[in-house]
C-alpha cells in the first residue's frame, strides 16, 4: 500500500504541522474530497507563479471500513510533505467536515463568551437597582416624609432597621428557598414582592403602614439580591468565581452612588409619592425582565459546565481539576455544616466583622462634622468610601482566584484596622484620606470574600442555606455595634474609645478566620 496523495514538489519540506493521510490503492479522489474546502478543491504547494492550484473533487463515502481513511498528525516533520492543511482551515471547518471532523477531533473549538459571564452582568444590574434602592434610597425620603406627616426622624428611621432586621432573618429561609426552587423562580418573587412593597410605601398613611410595607420591602431584597447573586456565580464559577463575584457585587457600590441622586431627582420633580412609584416600576419591570430573560440557576441548564470548561478539562482525576475547590452540587449538607468548627468560625468573623463595620459606617460623619468638616465635606467622604469599595471588591475578587482566600480575609481586615485607628489621627494631614481609601478597599474586600469562603469550605450542595445562616450573624453585628458605638459617645464624650475598640476588633476577626478550613466530606 502507498500513499497516493503527494505534493507537487516532493522536494518541498515544511517546519510547521503536517498532515499525513493513508488511503487504500484507488481512492485518491475520495481523499482529495476530505480535503476540500468549500470552494471544492484543494491547494497544493508549488503551483507556479500563479499561485495554489485546486483539484477537483466529488464528495463520496468509503465503501467499507477497508476503505476508511487513517488519520495521524505528525508535529515539526522535517522531510517531504506528503499533505498539508493549514491549521486556520481546519479550525473554520475547511477539512471537508463542516468544523465536525478532524478540528473537534482534536479538540479545536470556536471560543465564545461563556455564558456565565452574562449572569455576572446580570446580577450586577440587578444588585445596582434593588440595593441601590432598598439600602441607599431611604435616607433620602426621611425629610419629605416627616414634613408631611410631622413624624420624628427616630421613627421614620426605625422602617430602616426594621427592613434590615427583616432581611437578616429571611437569609436563611431564601437559601432553603433557593436549594429548593432554584435561584431563578426564588429571585422573580423577590423582585415582585418589592416592588409591591415599594409601591404601597407610596401609599402610606399611618407610622405602622410604614413599618409593615418597608419589612415586606426587605424581605424582597434578601430573596433577590443578596444570598442569589451570591448562589448563581458560585454555581457558573469555580477557578474565576473571585473575579466574577468582585464584578457583580460591585453593583452594589455602583448603586449606592447612582440610586440615591436619582431618587433625590425625582422627589424634586415628581414628589416623594410618585419617586416611590416610578422606583417600584424600575424594581418590577425592569429587574424582574433581567432575570427572567438572562437568569439561569446552573450551568447544567444550558447544557455547560462551570468557567466554560470542556468535559475533559472538568473531568475528575485529570489535571484540568486543578485549582477547583468542589465540583458544583458536591460538599456538605447544612446539618454537616453547622457541626464543622469552620462554621462557627466563619459566623463569629462575619459577625465581628459587621458589628465594627457599621459601626465605623453609620458615626464616621458624625466624628468628622465634630472634627471641624463640612457637613457635606463629611458626606463626601462616605460617598468616597464607597466608590473605593468597588475597587476592592474587583481586586479581593481576582486575587483570591490565585491566593489563600483566608489570608487575603486576614489582611482586608488588617486593613480595616489600619485605617479605623487613622481616625485617632483625624485632625493630621493626610489621615482622612488614608482613613477613606483604606477603609473602602478593606470594605469591598471583605464582603466579596466571605460567601467566596463559604463555597470554598462547605461546597454548592447547601450554599443557599449556609450562606443564610452565616449572614444572620450579619444581622445581629449591624444591630449591636452602632448602638454600643453611640453609647461610647454619650458616656465619654468622644468616639476615641470607640475607633480603638473598632481597630482590635478587626484585628482580633482577621486572627480567627486562620483557623477556618475546608472540613472532609462525610465517607
Amino acid at each position: 500500500m502507498r500513499s497516493h496523495l503527494q505534493p507537487r514538489r516532493p522536494a518541498d519540506r515544511v517546519g510547521a504541522r503536517v498532515l499525513l493521510v493513508s488511503h487504500p490503492v484507488g481512492r485518491q479522489e475520495r481523499v482529495s474530497a476530505y480535503l476540500a474546502d468549500g470552494a471544492g478543491g484543494v491547494p497544493c504547494r508549488g503551483s507556479g507563479p500563479a499561485g495554489p492550484s485546486t483539484r477537483p473533487a466529488e464528495r463520496t463515502q468509503p465503501a467499507n471500513d477497508a476503505d476508511a481513511e487513517q488519520t495521524r498528525v505528525l508535529l515539526d516533520r522535517k522531510g517531504p510533505a506528503h499533505a498539508w492543511l493549514p491549521a486556520a482551515r481546519r479550525a473554520r471547518g475547511g477539512d471537508g467536515t463542516g468544523g465536525s471532523g478532524l478540528a473537534r477531533a482534536r479538540g479545536d473549538r470556536v471560543k465564545t463568551l461563556f455564558y456565565g459571564w452574562k449572569v455576572t452582568a446580570a446580577s450586577f444590574l440587578i444588585l445596582f437597582v434593588t440595593v441601590g434602592v432598598g439600602l441607599y434610597v431611604p435616607p433620602v425620603f426621611l425629610v419629605p416624609i416627616q414634613r408631611e406627616f410631622g413624624w420624628s426622624r427616630a421613627a421614620i428611621a426605625g422602617g430602616s432597621a426594621i427592613a434590615a432586621l427583616v432581611s437578616g432573618l429571611m437569609s436563611p429561609i431564601a437559601g432553603l428557598w433557593i436549594d429548593r426552587y432554584g435561584a431563578r423562580r426564588v429571585m422573580i418573587s423577590g423582585s415582585l414582592v418589592m416592588a409591591g412593597a415599594l409601591y404601597l410605601v407610596s401609599r402610606m398613611a399611618e407610622l405602622r403602614e410604614l413599618y409593615a410595607f418597608t419589612a415586606l420591602a426587605g424581605a424582597g431584597l434578601t430573596c433577590v439580591a443578596w444570598v442569589p447573586n451570591q448562589t448563581l456565580i458560585s454555581n457558573w464559577f469555580t477557578r474565576k468565581r473571585g473575579l466574577a463575584m468582585g464584578i457583580a457585587l460591585t453593583g452594589i457600590g455602583f448603586g449606592g452612588l447612582a440610586m440615591s441622586p436619582l431618587a433625590a431627582f425625582l422627589i424634586e420633580r415628581f414628589g416623594w409619592r410618585n419617586a416611590y412609584v416610578i422606583l417600584a416600576a424600575i424594581v418590577g419591570a425592569v429587574v424582574t425582565a433581567v432575570i427572567a430573560a438572562v437568569v439561569r440557576d446552573r450551568p447544567a441548564d444550558l447544557g455547560l459546565l462551570p468557567d466554560g470548561l470542556a468535559a475533559p478539562e472538568a473531568g475528575s482525576g485529570s489535571q484540568g481539576t486543578a485549582g477547583i475547590p468542589r465540583p458544583a452540587g458536591q460538599g456538605l449538607e447544612l446539618r454537616a455544616a453547622v457541626q464543622t468548627p469552620s462554621f462557627w468560625l466563619l459566623s463569629a468573623c462575619h459577625f465581628l466583622w459587621v458589628f465594627s463595620n457599621m459601626s465605623v459606617i453609620q458615626h464616621s460623619v458624625a466624628f468628622l462634622e465634630d472634627q471641624g468638616f463640612a457637613r457635606a465635606s463629611a458626606a463626601s467622604v462616605l460617598g468616597a468610601m464607597v466608590g473605593t469599595s468597588v475597587a476592592g471588591r474587583i481586586l479581593f475578587g481576582y486575587l483570591a482566584d490565585f491566593l489563600p482566600k483566608r489570608h487575603l480575609m486576614t489582611t482586608a481586615l488588617a486593613l480595616h484596622a489600619a485605617a479605623t485607628a487613622c481616625l485617632l489621627r483625624a485632625g493630621a494631614s493626610g489621615a482622612v484620606a488614608c482613613f477613606t481609601a483604606g477603609f473602602g478597599l478593606a470594605l469591598g474586600g471583605a464582603a466579596v470574600l466571605i460567601p467566596l469562603l463559604v463555597g470554598e469550605c462547605f461546597g454548592l450542595l447547601a450554599f443557599g442555606k449556609v450562606l443564610g445562616l452565616v449572614m444572620i450573624s450579619a444581622t445581629a453585628g449591624a444591630a449591636i455595634g452602632p448602638v454600643l458605638t453611640g453609647h461610647i459617645f454619650d458616656t465619654a464624650g468622644s468616639y476615641r474609645a470607640a475607633w480603638l475598640l473598632h481597630a482590635g476588633v478587626f484585628l482580633s476577626a482577621g486572627i480567627l478566620v486562620q483557623w477556618v478550613r475546608q472540613p472532609r466530606p462525610p465517607q
